[in-house]
Order: structure tokens, then sequence, then C-alpha cells
């Protein structure tokens, strides 16, 4: 069962501690992503791919869904590069890494570190999987 305890109390039993001093450099500081631009590209190609194998496959059906489909899929991409983009140039530090350094250094993952190649197979393989299964849908629905 709980109990109120009382802020006295927890200061007689010396449970109450100050708040920790944030460091000078903050996580949220690297807006960079760590990612080269051909990565989202190469992603966002994949996505817009799946909607437009679809959306001609079955274009009378669902032409409004895949309107909203693309706007989401715009917005995924869009607001990431306005926040990477957004406050003073002085805080904007840290730039983009380019293809030749994300292929010779990798990515930190939370498990360690990820070479680039690995990398690149990791972040485009949900989106080809994705794609594919539209050419597949389509394959089906052409056939049916």
């Amino acid at each position: 069962m709980a109990r109120r305890v009382d802020h006295s109390q927890l200061l007689a039993r010396e449970e109450l501690v100050s708040p920790p001093i944030l460091p000078s450099q903050r996580a949220c500081d690297d807006h960079s992503f760590e990612l080269p631009g051909a990565l989202y590209i190469a992603m966002a190609g994949l996505f817009f791919g799946f909607v437009i194998v679809l959306s001609l496959t079955f274009a009378g059906h669902m032409a409004v869904s895949f309107g909203v489909i693309v706007a989401f899929i715009a917005a995924f991409f869009t607001v990431p590069t306005i926040f990477a983009h957004a406050g003073p140039a002085r805080q904007r530090r840290t730039r983009q890494i380019g293809w030749a350094e994300f292929v010779d250094n990798g990515v930190a993952t939370a498990t360690g570190r990820t070479s680039g190649r690995d990398a690149a197979i990791l972040v485009l393989l949900l989106p080809a999987l994705i794609f594919c299964f539209g050419v597949a849908v389509a394959m089906i629905g052409v056939v049916s």
C-alpha cells in the first residue's frame, strides 16, 4: 500500500539531492544526423517508388489516399531538413557527413560502431522491402 511521504521526512532521511549540472555540450547540439544526403535521397526514392507503383496500378480507386501518403512522406523528409538548418548559424557547427567519410568511418550506434557499407544496407533494407512489397501487390492486382 502506498502512503504519502512528507517533504520534511525526506529531508530528515537525506533522500533529497540537488539536481545534476548539465554539461556544456548537449547531445541535441549535433543536427547532422550522421548520414550522407545520398542515403536520404535513396530512401525517399524507394518510398515514393512504392506509392507510384501502387498508384499506377490502382489509379482510379485510391487517388486521394496516395496523395495523403505522398504528403506524409514529403513531410517525413522535409521536417528534419528544416530542423537541421534551424537556429542561429553559430550554433550549427556540424556539417552533414560526406559519402567518402561515411564509408571510411561508419556511424556510431547503440551497439557500437558500424561500417558505412553495413549502415547503408541497414538504412535502405526496409525501404527496399517496402518497394518490393508494392511491386508484388501491383503484380497481384494486375493478374487478378
